[in-house]
């Protein structure tokens, strides 16, 4: 009889186990976006105990790989797709592209540095490597030690084609400057923490990375310069309210790309992250929701 009761009771136990397995549900890609949605997942699974929710870093180009080779279920993007790669995800089957957050884009350097701040020309320049000395630019005498992301990173293609190829100051400056590369002295790393790291402990050194990332984040580890498009407008601080008050210009989307009859999770989850309760996690995390008609900066306050 106690074998019995044994028995049953170790195949309850198993059939409990069973029951209680979660269904996994992965997102992979933009690490401006890592902590974003980690903060949303958390929110996410409180009230979806069944679902286990990852996300995984690697940049804008890894998630969309990942996506496109059916390895993730959600693509996390700072950046939007091109045209190519919008036509081979109709392809494969109902694509869909949403909209849930902006991000200022912030440029950075350690703590110490003297700089207060910044045009677009100027920061093109330094990160080409034409301005190689932080006196040219307001600072204490001493090389420039460029910090770029690797190649998978949406936030680096934005900033490449806006800032260091000049786009956001028209076509004809683009045009101009369509083929200038970054410096080749500069040193490349894989994710904005470990930029940060880097850029606290060399005074030298300036990078740039999504705002949320710098003033929450990374906060103390990096400063976050003030800039401004032509020198002629005013010098702005990246924020939230300085980006929803079209203040800060170095500002772009964030995405969420996914194939919809791919199962329930995920539009269940695109249906959490888009509703009021996942906008309000959005701007929690230092970044701008994307119904900017209805920010609430307030938010942001403990």
């Amino acid at each position: 009889m106690k074998q019995k009761l044994t028995l049953l009771l170790l195949l309850f136990t198993v059939l409990t186990v069973a029951n209680c397995k979660k269904e996994p549900l992965l997102i992979t890609g933009s690490e401006t976006m890592h902590t974003l949605l980690n903060v949303v997942a958390a929110g996410y699974a409180k009230k979806n105990s069944n679902i286990e929710v990852t996300v995984q870093g690697g940049g804008s180009f890894e998630g969309i790989e990942k996506l496109f080779e059916a390895k993730t279920d959600i693509a996390a993007s700072s950046r939007p797709l091109t045209p190519e790669e919008q036509t081979q995800f109709e392809r494969k089957g109902r694509f869909e592209n949403v909209l849930i957050g902006y991000d200022g884009i912030a440029v950075v350097v350690n703590p110490a540095n003297s700089v207060s701040k910044l045009t677009l020309e100027q920061i093109s320049k330094i990160f080409s490597g034409e301005i190689k000395d932080w006196s040219q630019v307001g600072g204490k005498p001493g090389p420039i030690h460029v910090v770029l992301r690797n190649d998978k990173s949406g936030t680096a293609a934005y900033f490449e084609t806006h800032i260091l190829r000049q786009r956001d100051l028209g076509e004809k400056e683009y045009q101009t400057f369509k083929k200038k590369e970054f410096t080749n002295d500069s040193k490349v790393v894989a994710d904005n923490d470990e930029m940060a790291d880097l850029i606290e402990k060399d005074t030298a050194s300036v990078g740039f990375m999504g705002m949320g990332s710098a003033q929450i984040q990374n906060k103390g580890k990096v400063k976050a310069v003030p800039y401004s498009k032509t020198g002629k407008d005013p010098f702005v601080e990246p924020s939230i309210q300085n980006v929803s008050e079209r203040k800060y210009k170095l500002s772009r989307g964030l995405y969420l790309f996914y194939l919809s009859d791919r199962g329930k999770k995920i539009d269940e989850f695109i249906t959490y992250i888009t509703s009021e309760e996942g906008q309000a996690m959005v701007l929690k995390s230092g970044y701008l929701r994307s119904t900017l008609s209805t920010v609430e900066v307030e938010a942001i306050k403990p």
